[in-house]
């Protein structure tokens, strides 16, 4: 049986990988997005907003980050992106945001990217 790590407090300059368990699951990675300060991303948005979907999802779905909207209402592609990918994809499958996952590279609102390799994430 793997070992449990303790919870790490996600403070500045920490690196976001360091803040996961050994064998990281859905929720854990949640937990840690949620209050993650690893870099300046949570000073601009009011909260996280994570991927969701099916565990298994037969598709995944990656935008950029969360705007306006998605920061409100703490869900991905609920914006005006959102109302036009769900018009492009109802040709291809109506029922998609039941069977694939959905999520953004970056869990705030700001533009930056967390995958920037001169970020801290």
């Amino acid at each position: 049986m793997a070992e449990r790590r303790p919870p790490k407090d996600p403070g500045p300059g920490q690196r976001v990988s360091d803040l996961l368990p050994e064998r990281p699951t859905l929720a854990a990675v949640r937990a840690v997005a949620k209050g993650c300060k690893a870099c300046p991303l949570y000073l601009r948005g009011t909260q996280t907003v994570f991927g969701e979907g099916p565990r298994r999802a037969e598709l995944m779905l990656v935008g950029e980050q969360p705007g306006d909207a998605e920061d409100i209402a703490g869900h991905p592609f609920v914006g005006p992106a959102g109302k036009l990918l769900d018009r492009g994809v109802q040709s291809v499958a109506s029922a998609w945001r039941a069977r694939g996952f959905i999520a953004g590279t970056d869990r705030d609102s700001d533009g930056a990217s967390v995958l920037d390799p001169a970020g801290a994430g």
